[in-house]
Formats: C-alpha cells, structure tokens, sequence
C-alpha cells in the first residue's frame, strides 16, 4: 500500500501528456514469472530515453526525405540453417519424448522426462532455423554463461525448491502450513532469480542516470508479491469442491489411470465429451509431475502410512500460474499507456476481487479460459500501442563453446512450439507401441479402450472394452502429417520476424489458442471481437495488416485444433453434437442444467451476481466503468485503451446475459475489464488530489463533483451489497452468495455450524466508509489506499478463513479421510450410496461401488458381498438419505454414524455391520 502513498513515478504521472508522446520511457519490463518471456520485447517497449531519441531521429529524418520509403517484405528473411547442431538437438529430445509417450508401461518419471524432452526439442527446433545466429549488429549486450551463474543458481535451485515442496505436500510429509510457508518463499525465489538474470542481461529499464531501478521500485514486482502471498499459502491446503472441481479432477485422474490423452472418461457416466482438453492435460501432467498416486484406490493411500496426503496442492497449481500470468499481462498493458501505478492498482482491485480470488482456487475449465483470453487480450493492448517498426533486442550468450543469440523471439515461438510438437508426436505414437518385455514394436491402426482400469465391472463402471476410431481412415499419424504442416508454415512465416508489435500478435493469438483448448470457439472468438470493433471504432484500418491473422490461424491449427480432430475421429458426430451443439449452442439458446429457479435471469441478473462478484469495489466500478466517455474527449492513446477495455466489458456482458442458461461463473470474462478501469480511475484519483495547479476551474470543480458523487452512491452500494452478504433471502444465508459465484447447486444448504457474519460486517463497513470518504478531494490519495488496505485484508480473509472452513461442506475429502482411517481399525469396503458427484470418484481412486439410485440392484450387490464372507460395510451418502439407506439394509446390528454435520453438513460416512 506505500506504493500508492509515495509513488516515485507521481511526478511523472502528473505529465501524463508527456509521456503519451513517449510510451516506453514510462514502462519497465518487471521481474516476474512470465518476465522472462517478455525479456526481449518488454524490455525494448520499455527502452530508454536515448533509444527513444535515435528512434524519433529516424522518424524525423523520413519525414523530410524526398524519395518514398521503402516496401517492407511480406515475410522477412531469416538466418541460415543450423543443419547439424539443430537437427541432432531436435531429434534428441523429439525421440525420447517419443520413446516415452510409445512404451506400453507407464513409468513416475515419465511425464517429467517429457517435458524435459519437448523443451530441449523446442531448443532443437529453433537453432535448427538458425534464430540463434541473429547478426552483429543487433546484439545489445554479450556475456558468458558464468555470468549467469548466481542468477540462474537462484532461479534453479528455486524451481527444484519449488517442485520438492509441492511433491512433499501431495505426498503428505509436510502439512498445510509447512506447505503454504515454503511454496510462496521458493516461487518469490524463482521470480527474483529472473529479475537477476534479467539485470544481468541490461533487459530491464533504467533511471534517468542509467542505472538500474532496484527490484523494490517496480510495481510488477509488488504486484506479483501481491498474488503469490494472497493466492499461494493455502492454495492446496483443502478439499477439492463439488460439483465441477471434482467432475474434472476425475476426468484429469483417469487420464493417468487409462494412459490416454485423447480420449477422456469419468467413472459411471462413461466418455466426456462436455468441455475441451486444456484443464485435464494440465491436472494430469501437474499430478503426474508431482508424484499424485492417480491409481485406483491409491489417491489418499498414504493415511495407511501415517501420513496425510494433498493431492489438491498438484492440481490446482497451474490454475495459480495461469491466473498470475493474466493478472501481470493486463498491468503491463495498462501501465504502457496509462501508468505503473494504474496498472498496479487495475492488478489489485482484479486479485481482490472475489469471484476472481475464488475461482482461481478452482481446479475448474473457467479461469484457463479466462486467464488466457484475459492474456490475449493484454497483449494486444501492448501490441496496438508499440512502435510497428522497432526491433527487440537481442543478448548474446556464451555456453559450452557457442554463442546464443536469444530475443523475445524464442519466448513466443518456443512456447508456440513447446505446446504443438507433443500433441504431433502423441498422435505418432498412437498408431507404434513399444513393447520392453520382451522387446517388441508393434504398428498398428488406433486402438483405445473404454471404461476404468482395475475398476471394471464394479457396480456404476461399464466393462472395459476395445474401442476403434470412427474415421479409420484418418490415422493420428496422418493428422500429425496435417499439424507439421500448420507448424512448418508458421515457422516459415515467423523465421526472420523481430518486430515487438508482431511479436506481442503473435503471443496473442497463442494465448487465444490456449483459450479455446479450455473452453471451446470464445476462446479465440471474444479477443478477435472486441479487437475488431476497436480497429473499427478508432478508425485504426491498417493496423488490420500488421494482426498476423494468417500466421495466427496457422497458431490455431497447430495448437488448438489437433485434440478436437483427433476426438472426432475416434468419435464421431456423438462427440461434436454434445460439446458443441449441447454444451455451448444449446447452453446459449435454451436452458441446460439451469439452476435458478425463482430468479430473474433477464438484463438485471449479470447487474446483481456481479455486485457480490466484485466486492468491496462494487460501488466505484459503475463509475470506473463511465469515467472512460470523459477520456475519450482528449483523442489520445489513453482514450483508445480506455474504449478498447470498456468494449471487452460491454462484449462480455451482452454475450453471457443474452445466453439463456446462466451460471453465476458465467460473467467472469467481465471482471478483468472493468478491474482494469476502476485501477485507471483510482491512479487519476490519487494523480489529482491535493493541492494543485488549477489550469482550468471549471474543469477541476466539475471533477470534484463529479467524484463525490460516486463516493457517495458508491459508498450506499457497496453498504447494500454488503447487507446482502450478511442477510438472507428467502430461507438462503447471504454469506453462501460467494459460493455461488462458483458452485452449482443455489439450493443447497449453508453450514448452520459456520457464521461469517461479524467478519462480513466489518468489510462492509470499512469498505463503504473508505468509499464515502472519497468525497474528501485533498485526502483521496489517503483513502484509495485504506480502500486498497481493506480490499486486501478481505481477499485473505476470503480465501485463508471462509473458502478453507466452507470447503469441507462442499467436498469429499474429509469423508474419504474418516473411511481410510476407519477401516484401519475395522477393515471393510466402501459403497456410494445414491450419489454422483464425483469427489467420492477422485478420492478413491474410483474404487467403490457407486449406486446413483437404490433398490434392487444395490440390495442384491450387498447381499452377494456378505456371501462372500463380508460383515461390516461403509457407506458414503447424504445425512438427509441415511434413514433409507438403513431401511434399504434391512436393518444391520450396528449402523454407526462416523462423520457429522459439523465435518460436512451434506455428506457422511456410515458404518454398517452384520451378523
């Protein structure tokens, strides 16, 4: 909070004209996890005063010559082919990483290896173009790996910090609180060993003397702080919530257990086919990574052990790498045009808000699709306010008796590439397998199989079976034919592209990709909207020449599409006339799984579910979301950038509000936006209070009016949001709004064990009084940041005090947790009882009977087991459904409740023993 109180960039900040005509004199490139992949062309954005003058220079000196300037190429040349060093790095790490995904048996170290394998292939790749050989006279600065050396030690030994806390959390050696001490401190190591190597490069900003700013001068900094400290402690430290966080964590668990990346399958249910790949390909890898024992009946095995496993800390941790990568692009963004401390404060009021805090602690579908098209959308931003003619720069690195010539360049491309090749050589391995045992190799059209493995015949699991694609004669290695193509041309297309502009483009429709891998055709269909209609509205027509678009469907091809062709032909029309015609056509013209009954779902719904979404920031985003009309006056880059997030707001409102099937999760595209707007709002705030120079009074006093009106209805509104949050509504508790911002079921019960309510009242409280104080014009930089200081406070009460005591109640760990602990003492098989939400699936590994409905069936499953010589059963069920269920045995001699309402106030676990 002392950034905003002494801010070292106020006094640039008070010549926002000045800095509008030099844009990279006003942004550095920071220090964080994504810095090193916006090391070239951040740091050429963020280039100093003398390149700014030389590049003026030449604009000048074209001015005034007479002959025409000359043609840029279609596509720029690129560097000579390093044949052999290319050829033998990329077929290194192609072949083991072929090797890996051909081998019938499965190995721990397999996924690991992998990756290790791509990225050196990815390496391969890119000498193999020659990118590492860029001339002379474009190198900024050559140094030799040794110099590195302190640097890359922090940042590797940071990452190796990284993975064993996380691994030693899943594995259950180390607690919630060793685990949320250890994570945060070894990634905020990794984050300043690439502010370090970054320095030692000369890649970040300088001061007007030319020397380095400190680390604890920037504002990314601060704001990545920000993040890791709110976000990361507790991150992993509490059940996985129904229904859709433990939906897909099955789906992503039997990835593993079925070793088939194509195909995916959820336990009784069958294959799903109901949301796109990306979410499930990160849990897998990530539990694969982290040693998560994904086999059946394995998930929390290690209670058996002494110990306490935390699958949860190995599934949710790329959502936390996603949502930090978006939360940074869009501060870099909006601090290029508007400012460092509006960008930090946009960072802030998005991270504080809690449908975005909560929904990043989801293993769910919605904030890779957000978080990436968020991404898209940032880089675009960058992209449409950079110079289109500047290069970015490139360092020179001395290793192992070769000179490498390394640039933003390889950041964008490598990620492009890192992300294509493995699906290309995945589906060349489908139609080779590898047999060690005795040795064997094996070509073979596809061939998968249905059902779960070691769980097959149980009752709720189909057989297993073979399974034949649909499309025989599209073989995934011909698909991967289609793909080397797409990735091939688009290498081509890229080869000598050094230009910042282009490059930011490109990173934008590879997040766009991204996004569509995680929920389908709006991951890609929103950005290219709203970058459409701000082309349009700002009249900037050639800017549509310099958008990569061929080169950016080329990304599409070779990222996003091959999952969806290899699925459809394995599965034909059944796969597409469910994932895109019921789950995204018909979710968008009729209602599908809707579950608001009673409620308003027209024009106000949106209005209403995103007053709870963005507290305590309801009351000034109406006016954030306004203040841009007033920019738009001046004509300048500021208006442009003000439009172009007030047009993403207004796209994503109407698109989600004219959809008939309405979640509350649904509006979250909206969020980044409009958090966006109010950081903008809050910087001038700060910029104009106090005394000033009045230039023009009639002005300045309008403003002031202006303001404190906002102050005062912001502050009513945030005081009557808040009264929502603590009261309740038709036999509804307010404080399970915040829930619903996620979950599914509106209807079910709050815990009547937990009361937030003395904790809610003091955030009202303070949250409306911070805003009614902003009619205060000399204190408003004061109050913006109590207003700041409160936001905070809230987000970690949110997400380390009411999301950790409320999971419980809407999960199934503990409930599982209670059955391995039990059955140590009196051993005996668990059944599910009348249930499907998938948690009970994840838990155990989907070993356990699972009855959705009684009768029969269920009694005659029973009856077999205690022929079998079984006397005592656990039963996993609803508190609500225990009474039948002991009807339904017919009355055992012992039938004990083990679990509470007060452990889970919707499900239990229950003993029951025969004679």
């Amino acid at each position: 909070m002392s950034e905003i109180k002494q801010d070292p960039t106020d006094e640039a900040d008070q010549e926002a004209d000045r800095r509008d005509a030099e844009p990279a004199a006003e942004t550095e490139t920071e220090a964080g996890p994504d810095a090193e992949a916006e090391a070239g062309s951040e740091a050429d954005a963020d280039a100093d005063a003398d390149s700014e003058a030389e590049a003026d220079a030449d604009d000048a000196d074209a001015d005034e010559s007479d002959e025409p300037p000359a043609l840029e190429p279609l596509l720029r040349p690129g560097n000579p082919l390093q044949l052999v060093r290319g050829t033998s790095t990329l077929a290194t790490g192609a072949l083991v990483a072929f090797l890996l995904m051909a081998l019938r048996p499965q190995y721990r170290v397999g996924v690991p290896l992998g990756i290790v394998a791509i990225l050196v292939a990815t390496f391969g790749l890119l000498d193999l173009c020659g990118t590492f050989d860029d001339p002379d006279d474009r190198v900024a600065k050559r140094l030799a790996l040794a110099d590195l050396a302190g640097p890359l030690g922090l940042f590797g030994g940071s990452v190796l910090g990284l993975f064993g806390a996380v691994s030693l959390a899943v594995a259950g050696y180390i607690g919630p609180i060793g685990a949320g001490l250890a994570v945060p401190v070894c990634f905020l190591g990794a984050v300043i060993g690439v502010y370090r190597v970054g320095d030692k490069l000369g890649a970040w900003e300088k001061d007007p003397a030319g020397k380095s700013i400190p680390l604890l001068r920037r504002h990314g900094f601060w704001l990545v702080t920000l993040v890791t400290l709110l976000y990361l402690p507790a991150l992993g430290s509490h059940s996985l919530s129904d229904p859709w966080e433990t939906h897909y964590g099955e789906v992503a668990r039997e990835i593993l257990a079925r070793n088939d990346w194509v195909s995916l399958w959820w336990a009784q249910d069958g294959w799903f086919w109901s949301k796109p790949i990306l979410d499930f390909w990160m849990q897998a890898i990530a539990m694969a990574s982290f040693g998560v024992r994904y086999q059946p009946g394995a998930m929390l095995s290690a209670v058996a052990e002494g110990r306490e496993p935390w699958p949860e800390w190995a599934v949710r941790l790329p959502i936390f790498l996603l949502t930090l990568v978006a939360t940074y692009l869009l501060y870099k963004a909006v601090a290029r045009v508007f400012g460092r401390r509006a960008g930090f404060l946009g960072g802030l009021v998005l991270t504080t808000m809690p449908q975005w805090f909560l929904v990043s602690h989801q293993t769910v579908t919605d904030m890779p699709f957000v978080a990436t098209m968020s991404a898209a959308m940032a880089l675009f931003l960058l992209g449409i306010h950079e110079d289109e003619g500047r290069e970015v720069r490139v360092y020179e690195v001395s290793a192992f008796g070769a000179k490498y010539r390394l640039s933003a360049y390889h950041l964008v491309l490598g990620a492009i590439i890192a992300c294509a090749l493995p699906q290309i050589l995945y589906l060349v391995s489908r139609n080779l397998e590898i047999i060690p045992n005795p040795f064997s190799l094996r070509l073979h059209a596809d061939a998968f199989r249905s059902g779960s493995p070691m769980n097959c015949g149980l009752p709720g699991n189909q057989p297993c079976g073979d399974a034949f694609p649909v499309l025989k004669g599209l073989q995934p290695a011909l698909q991967a034919l289609l793909w080397i193509q797409a990735l091939g041309l688009l290498l081509y297309m890229c080869w000598g592209e050094r230009r910042a502009q282009r490059l930011y483009f490109l990173a934008a429709w590879f997040f766009a990709a991204l996004s569509t891998m995680a929920k389908g055709p709006a991951g890609f269909g929103l950005p290219v909207l709203c970058a459409l209609a701000y082309i349009v509205v700002s009249r900037r027509y050639r800017d549509l020449l310099r958008l990569e678009i061929v080169a950016g469907l080329l990304i599409l091809l070779a990222v996003a599409l091959p999952w969806f062709v290899a699925m459809y032909a394995r599965h034909g029309q059944p796969f597409t006339d469910r994932l895109l015609f019921h789950d995204m056509f018909k979710r968008a013209f009729t209602h599908v799984h809707d579950t608001n009954e009673g409620d308003d779902v027209g024009f106000r719904f949106y209005v209403w579910q995103l007053g709870y979404a963005m507290f305590p920031w309801t009351g000034l985003v109406p006016a954030a979301l306004v203040a841009w009309l007033r920019r738009r006056e001046e004509g300048d880059r500021k208006s442009d950038a003000s439009i172009f997030l007030a047009m993403w707001f207004l796209f994503a409102f109407a698109l989600f509000t004219l959809m008939l099937t309405k979640f509350h999760h649904y509006i979250m595209p909206a969020l980044p936006p409009a958090a966006m707007l109010t950081g903008i709002l809050l910087d001038e705030m700060v910029r104009r209070s106090g005394a000033q120079k009045v230039t023009d009074a009639f002005a300045e006093q309008y403003e002031r009016v202006l303001w404190g009106a906002s102050g005062i209805a912001g502050g009513l509104l945030v005081f009557f949001v808040g009264r929502d949050l603590m009261g309740a509504r038709e036999g509804m508790l307010g404080p399970v709004r915040l829930l619903h911002l996620f979950t599914y079921n509106y209807k079910r019960a709050f815990p009547a064990t937990l009361d937030f309510r003395p904790a809610l009242l003091f955030f009202t409280c303070a949250a409306a009084l911070f805003t009614l104080a902003l009619v205060w014009a000399r204190a408003r930089r004061h109050v913006v940041t109590g207003l700041c200081a409160v936001s905070v406070l809230f987000a970690a009460w949110g997400i380390d005090v009411y999301f950790v005591k409320t999971s419980p109640h809407w999960g199934q760990r503990e409930t599982v947790l209670a059955y391995y602990r039990a059955k140590q003492e009196i051993p005996g098989p668990v059944i599910a009882f009348q249930m499907n939400w998938k948690g009970e699936n994840f838990y155990t590994g989907n070993t356990l009977p699972a009855f959705v409905s009684s009768g029969k069936k269920f009694q005659d499953y029973v009856l077999e087991q205690k022929k079998k010589g079984v006397k005592t059963f656990y039963f996993m069920t609803e508190h609500g459904r225990m009474g039948s269920l002991a009807n339904e045995l017919g009355g055992p001699r012992i039938f004990d409740k083990l679990t509470t309402p007060e452990l889970n106030n919707k499900f239990g676990l229950v003993r029951a023993t025969f004679e």
